[in-house]
């Protein structure tokens, strides 16, 4: 036994979903906060100890998720653990695979390492897969787990995840992708997962848009019927109707740029590429302005005009209506208006707060997360920390860790966050979130909730701007996670559908 005796406490739907991935492909559905990665161990314990000398490949998408994952391991088992990060010599990372009994690592890690020739799967005898739901097109799970599949002496899939996806077809190519041939699927009705679950008080909050920012927003709204108008003079729309959408424009604009790729240059397609590249940033203006802050609004114009070289910044620059939009916007900031978001973020903090409580803010966007930190930071009680990602300005890896550490332990009670602290990471002791603006995801919705009330009652607060993209994106989240919860029970009572519809029978 790898797993230190008393260090586990079993719970019956942890026992029974072990006993069902032992010694098949499976993949585990199950609610954040429940355990998925005490099954993996057990899973590991039990393959390790079966196949004298092998080893197992432990997968998460990010580094911090990988880290953490090590950390619960170092705790857990009396193994050999190695992680595997690019940062490590390539001939380090070869020896470390061969030597450990325990490899844990990013897609992206052994996806080059398999290009490299550096990783041999042929002893590894389980492959854990977690938030499995990314294993799908050409996301690097896809082509480490047919390579394991077909290089390994015991291969053994576990794909771990709270929230697949509301499209059957994503399931089953998951399920296809991964060579699963059974599914273990609990939910919050389950009566041996009950008991486990803490109650959460969710409460949808709906704000106004005030008469200055409304006539701002209506006029936004006339420079994009506009540059429709435009689209529609070079022929690529009949009219100009609301049926003519971001989606639509996106779409429009990736037709175009195949075209530009395959060498059709020609005037309609360059004005084409221009007009809903200029579309795109008048919609990503609208959506800022009504859902998110008029200081990021005003920033993001303000680029425009004055710093952008491309041939569209330079083209919006010169519209007569853009300008004076954002003297007015430019105006109305520095007199103090702003999104009542803001203002009401600050509120439900300081009234559902207690002295020794933590709280979350989810926002989509960076610069929200300033605007919000530096709001915060001026209300009486409130220790607000931004925590973001590692791209382009964003915080190193061991940034983020301190962060974590220091907000658990209660140096920051409020955490501001953008989609990094969405999927897998643990962070303890959560028990209020605000969910800043709606994400049109039935995965990502989930992945917020399971961020809060771990191990107490919690109270979740959803924003909603009426009559914006916050009230679009909410009710598409909510038919999206019912639809998942339909296709995710109609596969618990009839799993058999899963290995009759031709899309596993290669793994059968």
């Amino acid at each position: 036994m790898l797993i230190k005796q008393g260090l586990v406490s079993e719970r019956a739907y942890q026992k029974n979903i072990f006993e069902a991935a032992k010694d098949r492909n499976t993949l585990v559905v199950l609610p954040t906060g429940l355990g998925k990665t005490i099954i993996a161990a057990l899973v590991i314990d039990y393959r390790l100890d079966k196949f004298k000398g092998s080893k197992a490949l432990f997968l998460a998408p990010t580094k911090p998720l990988v880290n953490q994952h090590i950390k619960t391991f170092s705790n857990l088992a009396g193994a050999d653990l190695f992680a595997a990060s690019g940062s490590i010599k390539k001939e380090d990372r070869r020896i470390g695979y061969t030597s450990s009994q325990i490899v844990f690592a990013t897609p992206q890690t052994v996806g080059n390492d398999i290009d490299s020739g550096i990783i041999d799967f042929s002893d590894f005898s389980v492959l854990v897969v977690d938030e499995a739901h990314h294993a799908i097109g050409n996301y690097s799970y896809v082509k480490i787990a047919q390579k394991y599949l077909a290089t390994a002496k015991n291969p053994l899939v576990l794909g771990l995840t709270a929230s697949p996806s509301s499209d059957k077809e994503k399931i089953t190519a998951i399920c296809r992708n991964l060579g699963i041939t059974n599914v273990e699927i609990r939910n919050e009705d389950d009566p041996d997962v009950a008991p486990y679950l803490n109650r959460k008080q969710i409460t949808k909050v709906e704000v106004r848009l005030p008469p200055e920012l409304l006539t701002l927003s209506s006029q936004m709204k006339s420079l994009i019927n506009e540059q429709k108008e435009e689209l529609a003079k070079y022929g690529f729309f009949k009219n100009t109707s609301s049926s003519i959408n971001k989606i639509k424009i996106l779409m429009l604009q990736k037709s175009l740029q195949r075209q530009m790729f395959a060498g059709h240059r020609n005037f309609y397609a360059i004005r084409g590429i221009i007009a809903t590249s200029k579309l795109l940033k008048l919609y990503h203006a609208y959506d800022l302005l009504t859902t998110q802050s008029l200081a990021a609004f005003v920033n993001f114009i303000h680029k425009i005009m004055e710093g952008g070289k491309s041939k569209t910044d330079k083209e919006l620059a010169k519209s007569e209506g853009l300008t004076q939009l954002y003297e007015k916007a430019d105006s109305l900031l520095k007199s103090g208006a702003e999104h009542p978001k803001i203002k009401k973020t600050a509120e439900l903090i300081v009234e559902n707060l207690k002295d020794d409580q933590k709280a979350i803010v989810f926002t989509q966007y960076r610069e929200t997360v300033d605007i919000l930190y530096r709001h915060l930071k001026t209300k009486e009680g409130i220790r607000p920390v931004r925590f973001i990602g590692q791209g382009r300005g964003g915080l190193l890896q061991r940034e983020q860790i301190q962060i974590v550490k220091d907000f658990e332990s209660g140096v920051y009670n409020v955490l501001v966050s953008t989609s990094v602290s969405e999927e897998g990471i643990s962070i303890k002791g959560v028990d209020l979130a605000i969910f800043y603006d709606s994400v049109p995801s039935a995965i990502r919705s989930i992945q917020r909730r399971g961020r809060v009330g771990r191990f107490n009652i919690s109270k979740i607060f959803l924003l909603v701007t009426e009559g914006t993209s916050d009230e679009a994106y909410y009710w598409v989240s909510k038919k999206k996670e019912s639809k998942m919860k339909r296709i995710i029970e109609n596969m618990k009572d009839n799993p058999q559908q899963l290995m009759q519809d031709g899309t596993l029978n290669p793994f059968v």
